[in-house]
């Protein structure tokens, strides 16, 4: 009997793990977005890490503007997606590598959302913002407010 049970275990959580992937799949993923007048077209995964984390450079080339990251507050797909696979830090690591950063420059920490529209509103509003938004929130209209540099 408690063979069945683990195997029963086993193909269920293959069977909900599929079907995770494949939801994430058809939503899209994350995006990553930065101002409208931003002259940056697009950023690969490597650039938009560095622009990020301001080791490329402090401020935006073509606006001169100072770089500003924004994140959300607390743990969510989006976060977890950006930080593992375009920063490849854990959440720990990303707070840590900004409070040194803060210490030995005196630069702002990224600023700490709670939701996709206020990303979206703060990079609106920001012409330094740089940020992450989950893909289904990045319909036409919001592609009409903020530009998509990078979709993953």
């Amino acid at each position: 009997m408690k063979i069945l049970y683990k195997s029963l275990c086993i193909v269920l959580f293959a069977v909900l793990s599929s079907f995770t992937s494949e939801v994430h799949g058809i939503l899209g993923g994350t995006v990553v977005i930065v101002n409208k007048d931003n002259t940056v077209a697009s950023l690969s995964a490597s650039e938009a890490k560095l622009y990020y984390t301001r080791k490329l450079k402090s401020r935006w080339p073509g606006i001169n503007k100072n770089i500003k990251p924004v994140t959300r507050k607390s743990k969510c797909s989006e976060r977890d997606s950006f930080y593992g696979t375009i920063l490849k830090m854990a959440d720990a690591d990303v707070d840590n590598y900004f409070a040194e950063r803060q210490f030995q420059n005196a630069e702002k920490q990224p600023d700490k959302l709670g939701s996709d529209a206020e990303i979206i509103s703060f990079v609106e509003q920001e012409a330094g913002a740089i940020g992450f938004i989950s893909a289904a929130s990045a319909t036409s209209d919001v592609r009409s407010r903020v530009k998509v540099v990078l979709e993953f």
